[in-house]
């Protein structure tokens, strides 16, 4: 029997979802603005899906890890790299690719401005092969427009590069691996935001935020989030009577409001402190009781409907597409509809728009580039007979 969480898709596509929300927004400020309020309501729902989907991706991949090394008493790391290289790979390198060497003269052609010389492309492609983008933009500062999106991609599959020999040989000691990445992560915050502009005058005082939220270190308590639920669910017959009192249908209710409303920032303090210091614990905390409540037998969620498992398969070309899709969407806005004045138009027609036209190219790029290496990926697919 293939390991299967319900309503997961569901919640991958929600967390594309509010990253293009974040960015459509974004990109129509200063043609058409929208209401304060409106604004404040998307303004960090990007940043929170990207935490949402490093918790899920740590949650997934660790909870396979324990069951297979639980099952076999090692980890495959050959069928572990090749499962990501086939399902990562092929739309990040094939896309990238594109962007690379397409999209300058493209935004060129458009009006956009185009500064990328020769040597600063070589430079894009170097970085985009080595998977470190998110080094680039947070050292260099290159990059900038043309392969952005793609920084989270990075920092999961440096992740990832370590993650099964850790889980592998920390299999009785992950508690300790806990308090470590959950330790690491609050030092280099401390080291980056607070010691280095001391050393480094040269740069800019918003630099060092924003170098400390492009490396992995400053993830590490999200994917260690991700575990923690991991081993959780995993002992969910030891832990009956937790999983029974917490996850009850009410809690679940409340839980997912606050979710909603902390993931809406209606509830989320903006401080610098608050965001360096307590916003991914609060991310854990939220989003992993979320994913618990979704794949326990009670639970209150129902989104294995056809077209949400569709979406959510497709999330990951969603995620990478949706950046330039809005940029195109928004520019026939202008050209053919025109009248920023018009809110519910902008507010509300414009990222649907960019939703669909985005799902459907993404749908289109699933099933007839990425299923092509899906389909050699699941020769090595676990599978156990319980889980």
């Amino acid at each position: 029997m293939k390991v299967y969480f319900k309503n997961l898709d569901g919640i991958r596509f929600c967390a594309a979802f509010l990253v293009l929300l974040q960015h459509s927004f974004g990109f129509k400020q200063g043609y058409s603005d929208s209401v304060p309020f409106v604004d404040r309501l998307f303004s960090d729902t990007g940043n929170l899906g990207v935490n949402l989907f490093f918790i899920l991706s740590g949650f997934l991949i660790s909870y396979l890890l324990l069951v297979e090394k639980d099952a076999t008493g090692t980890v495959s790391y050959r069928s572990f790299y090749l499962r990501r290289v086939l399902r990562i790979w092929p739309l990040y390198l094939g896309y990238g690719l594109i962007l690379t060497f397409v999209s300058p003269y493209v935004a060129d052609k458009l009006g956009w401005g185009n500064d990328t010389t020769f040597p600063l492309m070589m430079l894009n492609l170097l970085f985009l092969l080595i998977f470190s983008v998110n080094m680039q933009i947070a050292f260099i500062g290159a990059n900038r427009g043309m392969f952005e999106i793609s920084w989270s991609v990075c920092i999961e599959e440096q992740f990832y590069l370590v993650w099964p020999l850790l889980m592998n040989n920390f299999r009785k000691k992950l508690a300790g691996l806990l308090v470590v990445m959950f330790g690491i992560s609050v030092v280099v915050r401390v080291v980056i935001v607070f010691l280095l502009p001391h050393v480094i005058t040269s740069w800019t005082p918003d630099r060092f935020p924003l170098m400390n939220h492009l490396l992995l270190f400053d993830k590490l308590d999200l994917f260690g989030g991700g575990l923690f639920i991991a081993m959780l669910y995993r002992q969910r017959e030891r832990f009956a009577t937790f999983f029974r009192v917490c996850f009850r249908p009410w809690i679940q209710v409340v839980m997912t409001l606050l979710a909603l409303l902390y993931t809406l920032s209606l509830i989320k303090p903006h401080e610098e402190y608050f965001e360096l210091f307590v916003d991914h614990y609060v991310c854990d905390i939220l989003y992993g009781y979320v994913l618990l409540a979704a794949v326990i037998e009670n639970s209150i969620y129902r989104l294995e409907k056809p077209l949400l498992k569709a979406l959510g398969r497709v999330s990951f070309g969603i995620y990478l597409f949706h950046t330039a899709v809005c940029q195109f969407v928004l520019l026939f806005f202008r050209k053919v509809i025109g009248h920023p004045e018009l809110r519910l138009v902008y507010d509300l027609v414009y990222p649907l728009t960019c939703l669909a036209v985005t799902g459907v190219i993404a749908w289109c790029s699933y099933n007839y580039y990425e299923m092509w290496f899906l389909k050699k990926k699941r020769k090595f697919e676990l599978v156990f007979t319980r889980v």
